[in-house]
């Protein structure tokens, strides 16, 4: 397995985004998608669903019955990674071009593969 997955608090990882490149956001009144260097202030408790993220690293926080939850993922671009590159609106051209997102596989005992884990994995 080329990933490791860690539940984390969601208050103490907001306080350490700065590890990431990017941040994409879901907010009640707007989707936030930027460098988290621009991110600026936020309320949080607007927040539904934000991916922090880079080449190696994912923080995922969501809402789960009724509070939030938090989600660490480190996992490694090799042979079991299929990158997939998905085109960004020209509202994000100062970006980049693509978003890439991993999908991590796993194979069974006959040989057939699935996904194991998604992730977002960078801007090219």
């Amino acid at each position: 397995m080329s990933y490791t997955v860690e539940r984390v608090d969601a208050g103490k990882a907001l306080r350490d985004i700065e590890k990431y490149r990017y941040a994409l956001l879901y907010m009640i009144s707007e989707i936030v998608f930027c460098r988290v260097e621009d991110i600026g202030e936020q309320e949080w408790e607007e927040c539904l669903e934000a991916r922090f993220f880079d080449a190696e690293k994912e923080l995922h926080i969501y809402e789960e019955d009724g509070g939030q939850c938090a989600v660490k993922v480190v996992g490694e671009l090799d042979e079991d990674c299929l990158i997939k590159k998905y085109e960004l609106a020209d509202r994000y051209c100062d970006l980049g071009k693509a978003l890439c997102v991993c999908e991590h596989l796993r194979y069974d005992e006959d040989g057939q593969v699935s996904v194991a884990l998604t992730r977002l994995a960078g801007i090219e």
